[in-house]
């Protein structure tokens, strides 16, 4: 199960995301970074990369296949929850379209 969590410090947000028991994806962003298109587009960027490392280290490699498919739901439910945490159209709209592509 994931549970949501998200805070604003200091003119900056964090957002976090509980994986289970005791794995979390963390990651801050300055808000300011969603006044761009391009700032959009990079802070997404990240938000894939934290889901990666985080999914990553979660996971066992008993099975490439399996693990392959149980990586891949985990990035895109981690990915989702930090987007819809942002909530931000320019963000959204790139998540749909990276979505809707695959």
């Amino acid at each position: 199960m994931i549970k949501k969590l998200i805070t604003t410090v200091a003119g900056a947000a964090a957002l976090s995301v509980a994986l289970g028991a005791t794995a979390q994806a963390d990651m801050a962003y300055a808000p300011e970074e969603l006044s761009t298109e391009q700032g959009a587009a990079n802070l997404y960027q990240r938000i894939q990369a934290t889901a990666e490392t985080q999914c990553d280290s979660r996971l066992n490699h008993d099975s490439v296949i399996k693990y392959r498919a149980v990586r891949d739901r985990c990035v895109s439910d981690v990915v989702d929850d930090l987007v819809h945490k942002v909530n931000d159209p320019r963000l959204e709209k790139i998540h749909n379209e990276r979505k809707n592509s695959v």
